[in-house]
């Protein structure tokens, strides 16, 4: 079990006119988990409003990396000289001119081509081409309607309109099937608009703004197009020539407006008078000597630095403000991630992660035991673990889960004897699931019991690390109740053998700390000299007998939840026998050799998906609810130094790792 990082809490008191020399250096160093400093005679250090306007930059200047289309890992920043925030302003709105200015050539070239589009598929379906819309539109006489109607009502049209108008109708053309155009005289035109009408005609006006034929206004029409596509994409090539431009003093902006952001954060924990600042924080011990030569040469030597260590009898609730920082370690570094996910170790408590290593890659092995099986998992993992690939570098902790888990399972796959589901290839150095059902599901509950006296012994073991020293003995996960969870197993196991059990070991191992565990709360109460009962006799009685079933149905449940370590060996097992009585069958079918390999091959890759992901989820959950609970609240404050290196803000932090 390793202890995390051992802290030291850090003062610096410095002049006011190096507060930007040592705020800058502390930002290099990248090692001090700032925290609010409260010193008497100093008021806080409020940067809120510089916050907030560099945040409002920040935000306005990836905006405009976005619209220009900049790809942060192809262009490089440019080095430039540090600017005001007024200079960066006044760049960012001389961009936006040139961006609006070049969008809005686009959009309205988008747009006349929408309603050149629009009016060409109007033209190409009139049945005239060669008679100019100008004529159409002032024949005095008559009156010219078009539109559409369904192509099999034509020849009903034409004849509800008989002698009275005259129907153009072309079906030659697929785009005209359903467009006509109707001429009548003017006295006429209401009753045959009524029959039309009464055929679902629909009326669509001819184009206001041609004054040509049909067939002269679309190539007039086609030749603007291809103008505009010119247009577009002449406007595109700027675009790109802008970003081209401007991209790397934007991504030098963002990077400066980054660097300010988190100076400004940082000064905000500060506090100040007139002439001096002060700056609070924590760093690891290994540090001090490297911080204190950190801030003599910002501050030429006149700082005062005080560092004090934190195992130096801090008080009691200091301890939860104490930030920490796990060992980074390669083999850990994924059930590191396991045990974040669910919280952070309190500062002075052990790192769960190698209990947590051993206890999830042994039940994985065990409901997962295969040579073969196990084997590819294990170069999957070893695959994404050393894959040079960048898309896969955020999968490299779990190729190290996968590889030792698949290692562990290759181990009970030989303990098994057991080959891709064959058995007959291997003799088995241990037992076979299917046939030793009872010994399997015996070695899983027995493997529950070591777990949960050891999460019970590291509980004990952080209680008086934190000198709470009445809970580590009077509590269920404390010294009486692993006294009174090995009587019980001891008696049971007596009795399994013996067939009696004698009275005194019942009253010493169960009703005593049965006993002592229903008056925890009034005895603590004696010995911290406080009133006996908070509440009247009654509500504490039930209070206590619903404490104390709890305790007996939590280690009695808790163990026999690892039955589920055995049972899911069992099943992995049937599942093999499963897919081998499927290839039998597949032996009498012609070309049966191809689909007994068939079957075998995805067999054992469902086997791989489906089981994997159950020993899993399964070897999680065992972690969470029936391990955590006893030791781990995951109340802890990690370790979060301000620095100012620049990091991918999509990468997820690593415990261990400093993060900005």
């Amino acid at each position: 079990m390793f202890k995390p990082v051992s802290m030291a809490k850090l003062r610096v008191l410095i002049l006011q006119r190096y507060l930007a020399e040592v705020t800058a250096a502390l930002g290099e160093f990248g090692g001090v988990h700032l925290v609010d400093a409260e010193e008497k005679g100093l008021a806080d250090l409020d940067a809120h409003a510089e916050i907030s306007q560099l945040e409002a930059l920040l935000i306005r200047c990836d905006a405009l990396l976005e619209r220009l289309g900049v790809d942060e890992h192809v262009l490089p920043a440019v080095a430039i000289p540090t600017r005001s925030v007024q200079d960066l302003v006044g760049s960012f709105a001389a961009i936006e001119g040139e961006l609006d200015k070049t969008e809005k050539e686009l959009e309205d070239l988008v747009r006349e081509s929408g309603l050149l589009v629009q009016r060409t598929t109007r033209l190409r379906r009139l049945p005239v081409e060669d008679v100019p819309l100008s004529t159409l539109r002032s024949l005095g006489h008559l009156y010219l309607v078009a539109g559409r109607i369904d192509p099999s009502l034509v020849a009903v049209m034409q004849a509800a309109v008989g002698e009275r108008g005259l129907v153009l109708h072309d079906a030659s053309v697929p785009e005209r099937r359903d467009e006509v155009l109707v001429v009548t005289t003017r006295r006429g035109r209401w009753a045959v608009e009524s029959d039309l009408k009464e055929l679902g005609f629909e009326s669509e006006e001819l184009p206001e703004d041609v004054e040509t034929t049909a067939s002269k206004a679309m190539a007039e029409a086609e030749n603007r197009l291809e103008e505009i596509r010119l247009h577009i994409v002449s406007g595109r090539t700027e675009s790109q020539k802008l970003a081209l431009m401007r991209g790397p003093e934007l991504k030098a902006a963002r990077r400066q407006l980054v660097r300010s952001l988190a100076v400004a954060r940082a000064q905000d924990h500060f506090s100040q008078s007139e002439h001096l600042v002060c700056i609070a924080g924590w760093l690891p011990q290994h540090d001090e000597e490297r911080v204190r030569r950190v801030v003599e040469q910002a501050t030429g030597g006149t700082g005062i630095v005080e560092i004090r260590p934190a195992d130096d009898d801090p008080e009691h609730g200091e301890i939860d403000e104490i930030p920490v920082q796990l060992r980074p370690n390669r083999v850990l570094q994924p059930f590191q991630n396991m045990v974040t996910s669910y919280g952070w170790p309190r500062y002075g408590e052990l790192d769960p992660s190698p209990f947590v290593a051993i206890s999830f890659v042994l039940m994985f092995g065990i409901m997962f035991g295969d040579v073969g099986q196990g084997a590819l998992v294990a170069l999957l993992g070893l695959y994404l673990r050393y894959s040079r690939r960048p898309a896969l570098a955020s999968l490299r902790d779990g190729g190290m889960l996968l590889l030792v888990c698949g290692v562990c399972s290759v181990v009970f796959g030989f303990l098994y004897g057991s080959v891709f589901g064959y058995e007959e290839l291997l003799p088995p150095i241990w037992l076979r699931p299917m046939h030793d059902e009872s010994r399997i599901l015996g070695a899983a509950v027995m493997l529950g019991i070591v777990c949960i006296s050891l999460a019970i012994l590291v509980n004990i073991y952080n209680k008086f690390r934190s000198r709470r020293y009445f809970e580590s003995v009077f509590d269920k996960f404390g010294i009486i109740g692993i006294v009174f969870y090995w009587g019980a197993i001891g008696l049971g196991l007596k009795a399994a053998r013996a067939g009696q059990l004698d009275a005194k070991h019942i009253v010493l191992v169960i009703v005593v700390p049965l006993a002592l565990l229903f008056i925890r709360e009034p005895l603590h109460n004696l010995l911290h000299r406080r009133k006996l009962l908070h509440e009247d006799p009654f509500t504490f009685v039930l209070e206590a007998c619903v404490e104390t079933l709890e305790t007996v149905t939590t280690f009695l449940g808790n163990t026999v939840s690892f039955v589920r370590v055995g049972a899911f060996a069992l099943s992995h097992a049937a599942l093999c026998l499963a897919i081998f009585s499927v290839a039998d069958i597949m032996k009498t079918m012609p070309a049966g050799g191809f689909w007994v390999v068939l079957v075998l091959i995805l067999g054992n890759l469902l086997v791989i998906v489906l089981e994997g992901m159950v020993a899993m989820i399964q070897g999680v959950r065992l972690q969470y609810y029936e391990l955590f609970s006893k030791y781990f609240s995951g109340g802890g404050l990690p370790y979060r130094p301000f620095e100012l290196r620049e990091m991918d803000a999509n990468r997820p932090s690593q415990p261990g790792e400093r993060e900005s």
